[in-house]
């Protein structure tokens, strides 16, 4: 629109396939054909299976020229929560851990330790971090995480390459034992179902809301927190706190996303993985995506819906077969 009779003749460069559907806003590919354009070049096809193909089918049929695939791995991770989730119908979970080699979230603590943060990982590493929290609408810690660190959970050291807002702070406490101390105003605190600022088991500054959850195992039930986030508009939660908040939303089946961390360093003591806390049901897989290095910090990247399956299926051509069919 804002081209107008410019857009005659040139390239069009899209994230996603242009829809040929009627949504809550008309469809883009007719509107791609009117405009003149004579080439769009495309990161991905639309995941949705009901409407796949169809906008480039329509900008084909009208003689324009298309290309599927251009930078589509940047294009997948990019709108990689809206896939998983197909078109989050529900929240997307980031998981962020990081551990030493002999997988130690932190060393051993003392009191005097208390409330002051520690860096397993180097600066690199936690630009990255911020870089991430930067993406997500919420991040999630636990009481523990909360006493021990006072964490801010904010995107203050991200780069210009995401979003500016920073994500709001939220803690999982039952008993609202660590929020109370907690100044983070418009944090969420997902507490017990009769947990309140007026209950007696504690209080919270006015500026934090409390979000009353059922219980399971005598904690916040992980599967409950993600539906009443869900239902406050947090499209994508990123979980960062200790190993028993993360291994509760592993152990409970909802992390779509796993980034893990690894410092090159031996504590030998300290918070490590709980022990029972394990899916019920059978083993959590995850496929790897990629690993970057951050300084000498590692993090290695885990999908529970393997991405390059989905890259594949999403920036064949046409006239391509997936694998393992019969064309």
């Amino acid at each position: 629109d804002d081209a107008g009779d410019s857009a005659r003749g040139a390239t069009l460069y899209v994230t996603l396939e242009p829809c040929n559907h009627q949504g809550r806003t008309p469809a883009c590919a007719p509107r791609v054909v009117d405009s003149g354009i004579k080439r769009v070049v495309v990161g991905v096809r639309d995941p949705n299976p009901n409407v796949a193909g169809g906008g480039l089918e329509l900008i084909n049929a009208a003689g324009i020229d298309t290309t599927v695939g251009v930078h589509g791995a940047e294009c997948l991770d990019l709108i990689w929560p809206f896939v998983v989730t197909s078109a989050f119908s529900r929240p997307f979970v980031l998981l962020k851990t990081a551990t030493s080699l002999d997988g130690r979230f932190a060393p051993p603590r003392d009191l005097d330790s208390a409330g002051k943060p520690f860096y397993l990982t180097g600066e690199a590493a936690q630009i990255e971090v911020h870089r991430l929290r930067r993406w997500c609408d919420a991040v999630l810690v636990g009481r523990v995480t909360v006493a021990a660190d006072n964490p801010r959970l904010d995107g203050r050291f991200a780069g210009p390459d995401c979003p500016r807002e920073d994500p709001r702070p939220a803690c999982a406490d039952t008993m609202l034992r660590a929020a109370a101390g907690w100044d983070r105003p418009g944090a969420l605190v997902f507490a017990g179902p009769e947990t309140g600022a007026a209950s007696g088991t504690g209080s919270v500054a006015k500026a934090m809301e409390i979000v009353n959850c059922e219980l399971r195992d005598g904690s916040v039930d992980p599967a409950d927190l993600l539906r009443r986030a869900g239902d406050l508009g947090i499209s994508v939660l990123m979980v960062e706190g200790g190993p028993t908040l993360a291994a509760s939303f592993l152990g409970a089946g909802l992390v779509d996303r796993w980034v893990n961390f690894t410092a090159p360093v031996f504590l030998g003591g300290g918070p490590s993985w709980p022990v029972g806390n394990g899916p019920g049901d059978g083993f959590r897989r995850f496929g790897p995506t990629r690993s970057h290095t951050y300084g000498n910090d590692t993090a290695m990247v885990w999908d529970r819906t393997p991405f390059a399956d989905s890259l594949a299926r999403l920036t064949m051509a046409e006239d391509e077969t997936p694998a393992g069919t019969e064309a």
